[in-house]
């Protein structure tokens, strides 16, 4: 009986760069597996769906306007459909409260985390001094800036890689903020652009990428599973389930850091949180560590809960609020 795996994804070109990579993976996957893992199947094959969600069709509102989940609800929504048998998301514009019937049964190898402030190479800015209009569509960014960097002003800015890169050349702004890992999947050349890793923690995920299935699909669960990189799969984990109990969205002024150290087994998270007090933003930091072995998920979800209530205890005791009985 022949397999035929069906692979959602939104259709910008970052995207399908990703879910391309994704393909590839899979293909050679199930190229190296042998008959137990593929049980009765004598082909599995691949097809790629291309599915617009919210994000995708409305480029002009705030993304924290346009509500949870705007670049995978609808992606989620077919495979609990039945129209698509996986998913392939940037990992960071994922909920944290999700659907119970489907899970990231998978994250290959992270990409660069950074933030990069980008400007024109013919502009000669100090980043820490003038004042610059910088481009953004991101809460947390936004709030970072005006705490680290209170020079920078921000303005909204919208569309894919491209469509930014191309406001940037017709200098709508001063500089523009774009993550690390979509450039460098794009093999996006800042050779004629002067650029800056921005001092502030990544966005919970930022830079990996998320297989999606159903919990339910055991065959295809035994196959994605197969792309699994335990080391960036922990650290995702712990990052998310740090937003999760803190109680914020993927829009959330929240930024976590997790590095696993093969050689010691130590998985140590950092968390970064920005919030209003009395008119004034306030930046708190918290960091921990645990002993646990690359593949002990568990202990990796419990140091993010750990840390994400210690930051919202943190919160609430600043700004006065007494914890519920």
């Amino acid at each position: 009986m022949a397999l035929n795996i069906r692979i959602g994804t939104r259709g910008s070109k970052l995207a399908m760069v990703q879910t391309d990579y994704v393909n590839e993976l899979l293909k050679k996957e199930i190229k190296n597996q042998d008959t137990k893992i593929q049980g009765n199947n004598n082909d599995i094959t691949t097809e790629i769906i291309k599915i617009k969600t919210v994000g995708d069709k409305d480029q002009n509102k705030k993304l924290a306007d346009l509500g949870i989940g705007v670049f995978t609800k609808e992606i989620d929504k077919s495979m609990l459909l039945n129209e698509t048998d996986i998913a392939v998301h940037s990992l960071k514009d994922v909920p944290t409260l999700w659907s119970d019937e489907l899970i990231i049964r998978s994250v290959p190898p992270r990409e660069s985390h950074n933030d990069l402030l980008i400007w024109k190479k013919d502009r000669e800015l100090n980043v820490f001094q003038d004042d610059i209009i910088v481009g953004t569509s991101s809460i947390r960014r936004a709030a970072f800036l005006e705490v680290r960097y209170p020079n920078l002003k921000v303005k909204l800015l919208r569309g894919n890689v491209q469509t930014r890169m191309k406001k940037l050349e017709e200098e709508e702004y001063d500089a523009i903020i774009m993550a690390e890992a979509g450039l460098n999947r794009l093999n996006v050349s800042l050779e004629n652009y002067n650029y800056e890793v921005l001092d502030m923690l990544p966005a919970p995920a930022q830079g990996a990428i998320g297989i999606a299935t159903r919990k339910a699909d055991k065959e295809i669960n035994e196959i994605v599973e197969l792309l699994d990189d335990k080391k960036t799969h922990i650290e995702v984990l712990a990052e998310r389930s740090a937003l999760k109990e803190y109680g914020g969205g993927c829009q959330a002024p929240f930024g976590a850091l997790a590095v696993y150290d093969t050689e010691e087994n130590v998985l140590s998270l950092t968390c970064d949180l920005v919030f209003e007090a009395k008119g004034k933003k306030v930046l708190v930091s918290k960091e921990s560590f645990v002993y646990c072995d690359v593949d002990d998920f568990e202990k990796g979800m419990d140091l993010g809960k750990s840390l994400g209530k210690l930051l919202k205890d943190n919160e609430n005791e600043i700004l006065g609020i007494r914890p519920s009985q």
